[in-house]
């Protein structure tokens, strides 16, 4: 028998009695995501964008409310154009080469708070595990942490200094 791969992405539990993990009924969308967050869990409308080099492209994520109103993005960059397993080094995206990320929290095309990857965590990774380049289909998981990007204060302070996302899942069209 061939060795058991070792899984790119754990699955994690809530590891407390007070958290609580809500659910949105008003999920409609056929390129979609979801992550638990402590606390919430976060549906997004996924996609990607194949680069111009060919060889890499990003995954976009945009949570939307029951009037289509962003309420929160990530956006992972730089990652290979194939199937596998990659760690998010970069604290943010950048011009690099190295996988990056950021979210934030919005309202609508408005920024309110930004964080950037916490690089500090060991589990920040994406999967793509399934890349249909004849429909165009990027499909996978992820689980990434972040923290409080800014010098100011918060916009919003019920939003935690620490986020972490994790058990990700997305599929999507990717555009070239």
């Amino acid at each position: 028998m061939p060795p058991l791969k070792e899984p790119c992405i754990e699955t994690e539990s809530i590891s407390d009695s007070l958290t609580k993990v809500y659910t949105s009924k008003n999920w409609n969308y056929k390129d979609k995501g979801f992550a638990i967050k402590v606390n919430d869990t976060s549906f997004f409308k996924a996609g990607g964008r194949r680069y111009n080099n060919r060889k890499s492209m990003s995954i976009s994520f945009f949570g939307r409310d029951k009037d289509s109103i962003i309420y929160e993005t990530i956006f992972i960059t730089n990652l290979p154009f194939s199937i596998g397993c990659n760690k998010i080094v970069e604290p943010k995206i950048s011009q690099t080469f190295a996988v990056g990320s950021e979210y934030s929290t919005n309202d609508d095309d408005v920024t309110i708070d930004e964080y950037y990857t916490d690089t500090t965590a060991v589990n920040n990774k994406i999967e793509i595990t399934v890349l249909d380049t004849v429909n165009r289909i990027v499909e996978g998981h992820f689980a990434i942490s972040y923290i409080y990007a800014n010098k100011r204060p918060k916009r919003n302070p019920f939003e935690p200094y620490k986020i972490r996302f994790f058990n990700g899942y997305f599929k999507g069209v990717y555009y070239e």
